[in-house]
């Protein structure tokens, strides 16, 4: 492309002078700088694209494929995409105006009249007499519509015009063409909440292939809700109109663009359906607050986009109330990570890079909100994030470049906080604390002493390679990037103390000090008080006339969960325990009943107190705060189980007041008190607690299904999961929960329920294939469990049962093919472990492009997992499939699929069965040195240098992955976030050459007689070699003349 310039441009020079500006928001130029500023050109360029590797994806625009036609514009973190079909300057803060003009055919009968009729078949005719051919095609496109009218040239095509007056990067720009059916969504608006918004009230339109409507609306009918809470809590929405686009094929779940989202059909999902709801609402609510801080407010340098993706996920967090996981989520992974200001990205940045940033950012930005407002002076994030928002829609944030510097000043101009030690800790700084905690009472001086000691630094363990972060681990051990953490961490911590009276007392801490004694004045000092009794305790102190002491001053009564199954008859059929004697005296001896450390939520961190059990209990029952009762569910899942422990957790699992994500992590607790030595109390709580709630009286039988209520729904799926976690002392599940799960499977009836029983398929799927499975077996050693005939019998009708749903999943498939997806996925761990054969015969056909693309991928990753790049012919298979299908995002999940099958070799997964020996195979020997070496390469390869070695030894015979991968990374056909994949892989298996062999041909060296005549009669003989030979008289070296000048120098 030629760009020429005219011949007479108006060269109208304009003098500005730059003045000081503010390093913090602003890119730095020197003072009183001068520059020219030309009158505009206006530049037409005329192009055209073929066959664009990114960028752009057209969907079932060929004969036979069975897709609606549609194209869209495809995105990725980071600049790239757009390039591929509109020249640009693609970068973030190259920012700009614009106005579109889309030419599109009119309807799909115009699209095939238009192509070439080569492409047809001979039943064109055929073709465009179809019903479905006058589908209309609408245009979505970043800004607002301003026109549409029929293209003069051609009356089957027609022409949208497009119009965005934000200044918005090229990254951020996108349209999607297709014959989609247009909802407004904010019909769900009520009419009193569309009078309270009035003016500001967005209008929210959303788009869907034909036939999804009625999954749009059941996906997106919160979306209003959302985007009013939005403006209303942060601000004017900062474009016109919210669009929500879903399509086909798209290579990732959604992603945001200038007043509009594109989104993948997979999101959708239909009111007979629940367990998506939380995660299609996240993805969906994270896209629209991008809207505000991603697309409208960029980061300033690579190193801020922490900020702008953990402030898009603070506020969505705030909609949807979720934030305890995360954090333990980010103690679980920030183990040699890198700072979040420092996050080594790579340009561009594939979609897997920022996973951990925008696991940590937001939780960060959350501790950051508690400690403002516990500063006193201050409204929090709650006052600095609208305060963002309005110098971006003001244009005082210039070019709307967010740093971290910026942000930070901002944030302590409104709080009067200084924050430097903050950022020094969570924002540039690695690693988290791990608090150990011990506490006494002192009765003499009436105080409660607490020592908080900080571990981190000795107690941090080592990070655990897993599959999905091996390249990333291994990418942060070739930088050098340590695991050290800050060995104290400083701040503010709540501390609450409930006293004997049941009043929470709350004492605000500094930490300052790896230990910190802490002497804390007790408040209660002139009564005793009796802490709550139970009903059944109550019971027992009422004297035969019915009359007790129930109204002494000394006692208080609390209202307390998990006061149920108390009558002495239930306690019998229930098996329940109390708490002895001895510990009823211990209890009424203490000074307070329960302490909790962070009880604001204002650390990151791992926290242990030394508290007794019995103040757990107290803090179960009677703290309403649900973050409380999940740490009391913590401590006695971690702690070893006994009948009391069981008995607590079976009570908190039955009562239906308690919120539904505590009654789980109950059930899964439940599974510690599930031992032998115990007589398997947990499970037998487990089976009572399903079978009272779930099935017909005194039976393993299920009723007919009900999900009407979620909360039970969650609590019967999670039952099942626990049952299938419980092992006895070799590692075996109990014949008698396979056999109940078999029940549940075979017996399921959903002919009443209003709901898909799917997922709940699924659930018990997985249990049963789990109990199948023995646990903590070496490789070498023998599955005795195997040759006993009861159990094998059990697994032969285990087997066929997922079998049978596997085959009615193919003739009434379920929603997304989930089950067969999810048998899938169990064939590949019933073939590691060894109980049925490898069978790559079976697994291949689910590959084929006629299948559901989650079930192709699916198909792919367990014959990948099972060492499929170990047969050539499977890894030609894979790579080409890589290099042609249609899908963009088949492609780029294979590729990362690539990825995942090299970590499980270089973790030393097993790749192919175990074989399974019968009694009469089985021969036993003592190989000694085999299990020695067998240890030994386990743990070789439990460090990261250890299993690169591996891996590299592994693939070093292996010349057909090793040619395929050279050819993917110079083909022009892939996008280059399969190519940086390719990139990373490469570098980590093959080490640079600096040196390259040359090959010269040199004459021969061997000497040899030649002859000379030289006249009458004269002959001579002479040995010659290569050093004696003289060369011909047209290749002698040129003589070579250097005329010397004059050697005197003058400054003349």
């Amino acid at each position: 492309m030629f760009l020429k310039e005219p011949k007479k441009a108006n060269e109208n020079t304009i003098q500005t002078e730059i003045k000081d500006i503010d390093d913090s928001n602003t890119p730095t130029t020197q003072k009183d700088a001068f520059f020219s500023l030309f009158s505009p050109i206006i530049i037409k360029i005329n192009y055209s694209v073929k066959n664009p590797s990114a960028g752009l994806n057209f969907v079932g625009c060929e004969i036979n494929d069975d897709k609606y036609p549609h194209v869209y514009t495809t995105h990725v973190p980071i600049s790239g995409a757009t390039s591929n079909w509109l020249p640009c300057i693609e970068g973030i803060w190259d920012r700009c105006t614009w106005d579109f003009e889309i030419t599109v055919p009119k309807t799909l009968r115009d699209m095939w009249i238009l192509s070439d009729s080569s492409n047809l078949s001979n039943d064109k005719d055929d073709i465009l007499s179809q019903p479905y051919n006058q589908l209309e095609f609408k245009v979505i496109c970043s800004g607002d519509q301003l026109d549409e009218f029929t293209t003069p040239e051609n009356i089957h095509k027609k022409t949208v015009c497009f119009s965005l007056g934000s200044l918005v990067s090229s990254q951020y720009i996108a349209f999607v063409v297709g014959p989609f059916e247009e909802i407004n969504l904010t019909n769900f608006r009520d009419t009193d909440k569309d009078d309270t918004m009035g003016s500001s009230a967005v209008e929210v339109l959303g788009y869907c292939l034909p036939g999804r409507v009625t999954e749009l609306k059941n996906s997106c009918m919160f979306i209003y809700k959302a985007i009013d809470f939005f403006v209303q809590e942060y601000g004017s929405y900062p474009y016109n109109i919210f669009k929500l686009c879903f399509v086909d094929d798209h290579p990732t779940s959604a992603v945001s663009c200038a007043s509009m989202v594109i989104a993948n059909n997979n999101l959708l999902f239909p009111p007979d359906i629940v367990d998506p709801i939380y995660s299609t609402t996240r993805t969906l609510t994270f896209t629209l607050a991008s809207q505000w801080i991603g697309v409208n407010i960029v980061p300033k340098h690579w190193n801020d986009i922490w900020l702008t993706i953990g402030l898009a996920y603070y506020i969505t967090d705030l909609f949807l109330c979720k934030l305890k996981k995360a954090v333990e989520k980010v103690c679980e992974e920030d183990i040699g990570r890198p700072a979040l200001s420092d996050p080594q990205l790579t340009l561009p940045i594939d979609p897997f890079s920022i996973e951990f940033i925008s696991l940590k950012a937001p939780v960060v930005l959350y501790i950051l909100e508690k400690r403002l407002t516990k500063s006193g002076a201050s409204w929090g994030l709650s006052r600095i994030i609208p305060k963002l928002f309005l110098q971006a829609m003001g244009g005082t944030l210039a070019n709307n470049a967010l740093s971290t510097s910026h942000f930070l000043k901002i944030s302590e101009k409104v709080s009067r906080v200084s924050l430097d030690v903050f950022a020094q800790q969570w924002i540039h700084g690695r690693g988290y604390p791990r608090l150990r905690v011990i506490q006494r009472f002192n009765r003499k001086k009436m105080l409660i002493e607490i020592g908080i000691r900080q571990v981190q630094d000795i107690e941090t363990p080592p990070k655990s390679l897993t599959v999905t972060d091996f390249f990333n681990d291994a990418k942060f051990h070739a930088n050098n990037i340590s695991n050290s953490t800050f060995p104290i961490f400083t701040g503010t911590m709540t501390i609450r103390i409930h006293e004997a009276d049941g009043t929470p007392y709350d004492h605000v801490v500094e930490l300052k000090e790896a230990f910190t004694k802490l002497d804390i004045q007790y408040n209660i000092k002139n009564k005793r008080f009796r802490r709550n009794q139970s009903k059944k305790q109550k019971k027992d102190m009422m004297d035969i006339d019915g009359v007790g002491d129930i109204d002494n001053d000394n006692d208080f009564s609390v209202q307390c969960f998990g006061d149920i199954l108390q009558s002495e008859q239930e306690i019998k059929n229930w098996k329940l325990e109390d708490w002895l004697k001895e510990d009823e005296e211990m209890m009424s001896e203490e000074a307070f009943e329960w302490i909790r450390l962070d009880a604001d939520f204002e650390w990151i961190c791992i926290i242990w107190v030394n508290q007794p059990d019995y103040m757990y209990f107290s803090q179960l029952r009677q703290d309403r705060d649900v973050i409380a009762q999940y740490e009391a569910i913590q401590y006695f899942s971690n702690s070893k189980g006994n009948c009391i422990y069981s008995s607590i957790l079976l009570r908190t699992l039955m009562d239906s007041r308690y919120y539904y994500g505590i009654r789980c992590e109950a059930a899964l607790a439940l599974v510690k008190c599930a031992t032998e030595d115990l007589d398997w109390i947990g499970w037998y709580h487990l089976f009572k607690a399903f079978q009272t709630n779930y099935c017909f009286p005194n039976s393993s039988i299920s009723k007919s299904n009900n999900f009407s209520n979620l909360s039970e729904y969650y609590v019967q799926c999670i039952i099942p999961i626990a049952m299938s976690k419980i092992r006895d002392k070799k590692g075996n599940s109990l014949i008698q929960i396979k056999k109940f799960l078999i029940d549940l499977l075979r017996y399921n009836d959903n002919s009443s329920n209003e709901y898909s029983d799917c997922y709940y398929i699924c659930t018990l799927l997985n249990s049963l294939a789990s109990t199948l499975i023995t646990e903590n077996k070496e490789s070498f050693e023998f599955n005795f469990a195997m040759n006993d005939p009861e159990n094998k019998n059990i697994i032969d009708t285990a087997l066929s049962e997922i079998e049978r749903f596997q085959r009615i999943d193919q003739l009434l498939p379920s929603f997304q093919n989930i089950i067969s997806i999810t048998s899938l996925k169990i064939k590949y761990l019933l073939s590691k472990a060894g109980i049925i054969p490898l069978n790559f015969q079976e697994i291949l056909p689910y590959t084929h492009s006629a299948n559901y693309d989650l079930v192709r991928l699916t198909a792919f990753d367990v014959l990948l997992k099972l060492g499929g790049l170990r047969q050539s012919p499977f890894t030609y298979y894979v790579f080409s499939t890589i290099s042609s299908d249609r899908s963009p995002a088949i492609r780029r999940y294979l590729s990362f699929s690539i990825s995942e099958a090299l970590a499980l070799m270089a973790l030393n997964d097993q790749q192919s069965q175990i074989p399974i020996i019968t009694a009469e195979q089985m021969i036993i020997e003592d190989d000694v040195d085999k299990a020695i070496e067998e240890k030994k390469r386990v743990l070789v390869r439990a460090n990261i240098s250890g299993a690169i070695t591996a891996l590299k030894q592994e693939i070093m015979e292996e010349e057909t992955l090793k040619e395929q991968l050279w050819a993917s990374l110079n083909s022009e056909k892939l996008e280059y976030i399969i190519r940086l994949n390719f990139l990373n892989i490469v570098s980590l298996l093959f080490d640079p050459k600096e040196s390259r062999l040359i090959t010269l041909k040199i004459p021969n060296t061997k000497p040899k007689l030649t002859a000379q005549i030289i006249g009458e009669g004269k002959l001579i003989i002479r040995k010659e070699t290569l050093t004696n030979k003289k060369l011909p008289e047209g290749k002698r070296l040129p003589k070579i003349k250097i005329k010397i000048g004059n050697t005197k120098q003058s400054l003349e």
